[in-house]
């Protein structure tokens, strides 16, 4: 019997641990290097109608106003945001998500490389533009592609 009730106690003691990592290092003792990024709300109270970012430039053609127009709007969700580009005669919409590194995210259009061409990005926590997705021409088609790709990963060290 002596030796069941250790048994019992020994399962007890295990099952009252505390829980993992996560919940225990939310306080991080005050260390905001460890700081979790939830302080941004997934959902936007008010959804902008113009756009965050925008970028036109002109098309080279002897009859006719062209332009290539890039638009960037926001979305309800914080992170998510809707393109909406036009060149010539053509349109088309994509998707951009930028990673929540525990700021506002901040959308840029630039010049791309070439002619006719731009680059869409964010801004990371030093300000730094990080190109995203790459807007450009060819054979007279619009090309959307992506240039790299950004996300966020929390570790836990064992201790």
């Amino acid at each position: 019997m002596k030796h069941y009730s250790f048994l019992l106690f020994l399962a007890l003691l295990c099952c009252n641990k505390p829980k993992n990592n996560d919940e225990s290092s939310a306080s991080n003792n005050g260390d905001p290097s460890k700081a979790i990024n939830d302080t941004i709300p997934l959902t936007r109270e008010k959804v902008e109608n113009s756009p965050v970012a925008s970028y036109s430039e002109k098309v080279k053609d002897p009859l006719n106003d062209w332009r290539l127009a890039v638009d960037v709007y926001e979305t309800k969700q914080t992170f998510k945001f809707l393109m909406k580009i036009e060149y010539m005669a053509q349109e088309a919409e994509d998707t951009l998500t930028i990673p929540n590194f525990g700021i506002m995210p901040k959308v840029e259009v630039r010049k791309g490389p070439e002619k006719e061409s731009c680059i869409v990005g964010f801004l990371d926590k030093q300000g730094e533009f990080k190109e995203y997705k790459l807007i450009a021409l060819k054979n007279k088609q619009l090309k959307i592609s992506t240039l790299k790709y950004y996300g966020r990963a929390r570790y836990r060290v064992s201790k």
